[in-house]
């Protein structure tokens, strides 16, 4: 659920300089790397993985499909070889989900020539799919947040439900957004406002290095709208936007002029939520949100 946008923190309508390695100095980063087997500084590269650990490489995809997704797979095996926390195993879930989609995709590419790519494809799906699985099983009746919310959002699982609200009750999310965006996802369907103040309390709780999905924003937006709030839903479609969530805002103008909204002033406090965000600095009742 968090994402890491790289981005800097600054307002949306500034363009920025940015500053380059001199060749020099880069192709003398590169040739370091390139000679130590290491991905970043101190970590072993993929391949030096794959070669000192074969078996967690080997059943899946052997083609360059899926690159980032099943790196993130053997690097996630090779750390926690010795064993995984709740959050470790919820994590790893997760990246099963995304190589699974990754590949499935891939494996329904057909090749005249090469059938053998077809076929290490389709490997690599039948083990996403017997680890997802495993790791299903494994964790179904864990006595954690991150795997109770999982079984419940992906399952139906009314006890993992169960579980993860005597967390909320508990006091034991208000601390991670991640777990609070995951909250407000079961509170929106009984309780709006509710939903609201937890998306809320969860961007208070963000920086520019764990910056909650986008999907929070629309979330908010459309929140705005069922309450007929048309400056406030155009302030977090704008946000979206930024965080390049798909949002239409030529329709969210119209709608926008149509309420005589004061579109400038909207747009610049949709700057300062930007910031404020990214600084780890959010308040939506200090910006005065509440009041659009």
């Amino acid at each position: 659920m968090l994402i890491n946008y790289n981005k800097p923190i600054k307002p949306r309508h500034i363009l920025h300089s940015v500053g380059k390695f001199s060749t020099i100095r880069s192709v003398f980063l590169l040739a370091a790397l390139v000679l130590s087997g290491c991905d970043n500084w101190g970590q072993k590269s993929i391949a030096q993985i794959c070669k000192d650990s074969p078996a967690y490489c080997n059943d899946l995809n052997p083609d360059a499909w899926c690159r980032s997704e099943k790196a993130d797979i053997i690097r996630h095996r090779h750390e926690h070889a010795e064993g995984a926390s709740h959050k470790q195993n919820y994590a790893m879930l997760l990246k099963w989900e995304a190589y699974k989609a990754c590949v499935a995709k891939a494996a329904g590419i057909r090749h005249i020539k090469h059938r053998e790519k077809e076929a290490g494809r389709m490997k690599g799906l039948l083990t996403a799919e017997r680890e997802l699985k495993r790791l299903g099983w494994q964790t179904k009746n864990a006595d954690d947040p991150y795997l109770s919310y999982y079984h419940w959002s992906r399952f139906s699982d009314t006890q993992a439900k169960q579980r993860f609200m005597q967390f909320a009750e508990a006091g034991r999310l208000h601390e991670d957004p991640d777990l609070l965006v995951a909250l407000a996802s079961i509170q929106i369907k009984v309780d709006e406002d509710g939903a609201r103040e937890t998306l809320y309390q969860a961007l208070e709780r963000v920086d520019e290095k764990t910056m909650v999905s986008s999907d929070v924003f629309l979330s908010l937006s459309t929140l705005a709208l069922d309450n007929n709030r048309t400056a406030a839903a155009y302030l977090w479609a704008q946000i979206a936007e930024y965080y390049e969530a798909p949002v239409d805002m030529a329709l969210y103008e119209k709608m926008a002029i149509a309420a005589e909204v004061d579109i400038d002033k909207v747009e610049e406090l949709a700057d300062q939520v930007i910031a404020d965000l990214e600084n780890g600095e959010f308040s939506a009742y200090t910006l005065g949100i509440h009041r659009l």
